[in-house]
């Protein structure tokens, strides 16, 4: 399998180059505020956990603008019972140096953008008054359910409450229920996860409908474990294994 490749999308293998079945991907990803389309990942099974670890950075989502790139994932480990892609930060090296590098080519087009008017993290909160926005900012993890990409649309608003106590699921539209997508948001009754129930691609971005004046990037660590492991390891195991697992430099370098 190509553990270098930095690309909008990844089809997540099934088995390693032994023929192992995977059981768990830790996945690295930035996510450009002004990418309509985000990333894509595709080969999500039933019954698949879909966990955001790690996330980092504010965004703009008014007045300003930069220069258009493209959001990038890659395969950053994978784990079938005891045997991982990567067992060293010296075989994960090549993909590391692939991934710093096209990172900094979205650092590059961020730039000096404004990053001031309607700023967000990825958590959707303002980061200098503590509110949470309801129609526009931070992320957007879209499920094989969702059919596709969701956009900020009066259909997936989150509901009134949420700007004082965060995006818990209590505030999620029905549309966005319907949908078993989710807003990452690690307040208590926040999701930071869901389950696949259904086969098909996810899709991360921005939360957002109109992407021309946003500015900014995120950088988002996922975990995908899969429902079905030969192995008889537990969700926490598995989790436990690509953590601490290399590359050990981490997501940000």
């Amino acid at each position: 399998m190509s553990s270098t490749s930095i690309t909008p999308t990844l089809t997540l293998p099934t088995s390693l180059d032994s023929g192992a079945q995977i059981e768990g991907f830790k996945l690295w990803v930035s996510i450009p505020a002004n990418d309509e389309a985000g990333v894509t990942i595709d080969n999500v099974l039933p019954g698949d956990e879909i966990i955001i670890y790690y996330t980092n950075g504010i965004c703009s989502f008014a007045k300003t603008n930069m220069a258009m790139v493209k959001a990038i994932v890659g395969l950053a480990n994978a784990v079938a019972g005891d045997a991982l892609m990567f067992a060293t930060d010296g075989a994960a090296a090549p993909f590391v140096e692939a991934w710093n590098k096209s990172v900094k080519a979205i650092g590059d087009a961020v730039g000096d953008a404004d990053i001031e008017k309607k700023r967000r993290d990825a958590y959707g909160r303002d980061p200098g008054t503590g509110d949470y926005a309801k129609n526009e900012g931070g992320l957007i993890v879209c499920m094989p359910k969702s059919k596709g990409v969701v956009y900020a649309t009066s259909d997936y608003y989150l509901l009134d409450g949420t700007k004082d106590n965060g995006r818990k699921l209590d505030y999620y539209s029905t549309a966005a229920k319907n949908a078993n997508l989710f807003y990452p948001c690690s307040v208590s009754g926040g999701l930071m996860s869901r389950v696949a129930n259904e086969a098909g691609t996810i899709s991360v971005l921005a939360f957002d409908e109109d992407f021309s004046d946003n500015a900014g990037a995120y950088t988002v660590g996922i975990l995908v474990i899969r429902g079905d492991r030969p192995s008889g390891s537990s969700s926490d195991q598995i989790r436990q294994k690509l953590m601490g697992a290399a590359p050990s430099n981490g997501i940000e370098g």
